[in-house]
């Protein structure tokens, strides 16, 4: 890697003449390196190489470390664009996919599974968000809809259940084999009994897709007004 920080001024001035480099973190920011990719002039972390020499890196220290960043970092390296030559053989593709795979069994993002987030980390959010689409930075700041775009709003909204829709905050039922297992205030606490995602709930409810791990989910009203 020495012999491409030693080429780093060379290739700045070739990528100003359109050549095309892509920046580099020498120790990777998840192991503590420091600096933007975007921005290699001023930082010696940050190195320029070419689309396969970056590919090859990341390659390599998924090997070195064999953890969960490393392998998200090798497997972005399948992203390319009109510039990138970056997947030289089968071996490197399917390594890059088995890095990704192995180290995503049983965490907590996946399938069914839903991300802890910490009382820290809420409040963080929240003091963030705090004023900043209020008033003039809100992008829709004195600004109303014209009366085209309020029929076009209208026209969507034609031919939707409300009765489906009007009680999405009520209670929900939850079934299998048309006998009630239990009812529930939110669909989040759905999701959590069954073991899907709040989207699966939603899709149920609303008639995109008939069960959600086999199971039957009606809003309380609906449920009773087809007992009537």
């Amino acid at each position: 890697m020495q012999d491409r920080l030693d080429k780093k001024p060379e290739r700045l001035l070739l990528k100003k003449k359109g050549e095309y480099f892509e920046g580099h973190h020498i120790i990777p920011k998840s192991k503590g390196g420091t600096g933007n990719s975007n921005r290699p002039k001023n930082n010696q972390n940050i190195v320029l190489l070419t689309s396969r020499e970056h590919f090859l890196s990341h390659w390599l220290l998924w090997r070195i470390y064999g953890d969960r960043s490393t392998a998200l970092a090798f497997h972005k390296m399948m992203s390319i664009n009109d510039n990138q030559n970056r997947i030289t053989s089968s071996r490197g593709y399917e390594e890059a996919r088995e890095a990704f795979r192995l180290t995503n069994l049983g965490n907590q993002y996946g399938k069914g599974k839903h991300k802890i987030i910490s009382e820290e980390q809420k409040k963080k959010h929240s003091d963030f968000m705090k004023g900043k689409y209020v008033g003039e930075k809100n992008p829709f700041f004195n600004k109303t809809h014209t009366q085209q775009t309020k029929e076009k709003i209208r026209k969507s909204r034609e031919g939707i259940n409300k009765d489906k829709i009007w009680n999405y905050g009520g209670k929900k039922i939850i079934m299998k084999d048309n006998i009630i297992i239990r009812v529930f205030d939110t669909s989040q606490e759905v999701a959590d009994f069954i073991g899907c995602t709040v989207s699966n709930v939603g899709h149920v409810l609303c008639g995109k897709q008939k069960t959600a791990k086999g199971y039957t989910i009606k809003h309380f009203k609906e449920y009773y007004n087809l007992l009537k």
